[in-house]
């Protein structure tokens, strides 16, 4: 083969190389810039948290509202039971979600056990797409994947026509966020170039905020009440997901101020989930058990539990875990993961001031407001 025709071969391969090497370098660059322009918060340390874990260390994954990460408390489930979970959790999490964050996880995860926290099922699809950033919160936090996509195509309506809505600004949530450009400055953002940075929480967010009221009624025996349409429809998909996987799911409820006309909606969710071969947990049930003290253990009136709720929830659930699952003690590991340890030393210091103020805010009735 002489010089000439090996030179020419060479530019036939090579002339197209230049613009997929450019496209290449361009989604990369786009891709780091989204991740870095996402507005910091609290879920997206979460998420990112989660990513940033060791492939297959987890031996529980939680996935639900912002219930999940109050009334649990990973480090202490950690420190005092063994079990490493971690919550793909965040605020008033739309249940159609639910089944796209499972296989989330199983890209990098094989929990022995998925929990979900159930309350969201409750509410009419209508009430949980008024604010779409109810949806954001978990399409904005996912990294960018076909399974995005798809998320994105189920939990955006395509009959919602307002421009704040359209699908573009979910699957390039860039056009959303493009004058966050300043947020650069901020040293922090940069540690989410990958969208991958350990979370020193676990993905526990602790409070000290108090929002007292009276113990609630347990509502025993409610007849099954049907559930909003869509929330239906997430809860048999889900249970589907659940079908296709080797691991087991245990559905449950956080303490909380229960509303009569949610009873006899968990009463149908308790009854389909059993009818599938699952566990349901409501630790509504519960409450002597778990020593819940509705006058000192909530930060917003039975809505979430505060630092000295979720402690005792964690023990509950703590006991439960190691009663009904076959789950390692990691406290035994030859060689013990330093992230987990130093968490559940920096939540026993943080657990100890939060009790201080607590009692203080009791005293004082320096009581949480409530936003309007």
């Amino acid at each position: 083969m002489s010089e000439n025709t090996v030179i020419k071969k060479h530019i036939i391969f090579s002339k197209p190389m230049g613009p997929i090497i450019f496209v290449l370098i361009f989604v990369i660059v786009l891709t780091a810039l989204t991740y870095m322009i996402r507005p910091a918060g609290d879920t997206k340390t979460r998420f990112m948290g989660f990513y940033a874990e060791p492939k297959n260390s987890l031996d529980v994954v939680m996935i639900g509202s912002s219930p999940t990460y109050s009334s649990c408390v990973m480090p202490q489930l950690y420190g005092e039971y063994g079990i490493r979970s971690y919550p793909l959790a965040s605020n008033v999490q739309r249940p159609a979600a639910g089944r796209f964050l499972v296989r989330e996880a199983e890209k990098t995860q094989s929990p022995k056990l998925y929990m979900f926290e159930m309350r969201m099922y409750t509410g009419a699809e209508d009430s949980l797409t008024i604010n779409m950033g109810y949806t954001r919160e978990v399409t904005d936090n996912m990294k960018y994947s076909f399974n995005r996509i798809s998320a994105i195509n189920c939990l955006v309506h395509p009959n919602v026509n307002s421009d704040d809505r359209k699908r573009y600004t979910y699957y390039f949530d860039i056009f959303k966020y493009h004058s966050n450009w300043i947020s650069l400055i901020n040293k922090s953002q940069f540690m989410s170039l990958t969208y991958t940075s350990p979370d020193p929480c676990k993905g526990y967010k602790i409070t000290d905020k108090v929002g007292p009221i009276e113990t609630p009624e347990e509502w025993d025996n409610a007849s099954p009440a049907t559930l909003d349409p869509y929330q239906e429809s997430a809860l048999n998909d889900l249970l589907d997901q659940m079908d296709s996987l080797d691991t087991d799911a245990l559905f449950y409820l956080a303490p909380y101020n229960m509303p009569a006309e949610d009873a006899g909606k968990f009463t149908h969710i308790k009854e389909t989930v059993e009818s599938r071969g699952y566990t349901w947990l409501d630790m509504n049930r519960y409450y002597d058990e778990i020593g819940i003290d509705f006058a000192r253990d909530f930060s917003d009136y039975g809505i979430h539990t505060n630092a000295a709720g979720a402690e005792k929830c964690t023990v509950f659930l703590g006991n439960y875990l190691k009663a009904h699952y076959d789950l390692p003690d990691h406290r035994t590991d030859p060689v013990k993961d330093a992230s987990w340890e130093n968490a559940y030393t920096e939540w026993q210091k943080e657990y100890e001031e939060a009790l201080i103020t607590i009692d203080r805010r009791i005293e004082e009735k320096d009581y949480f407001v409530l936003e309007e």
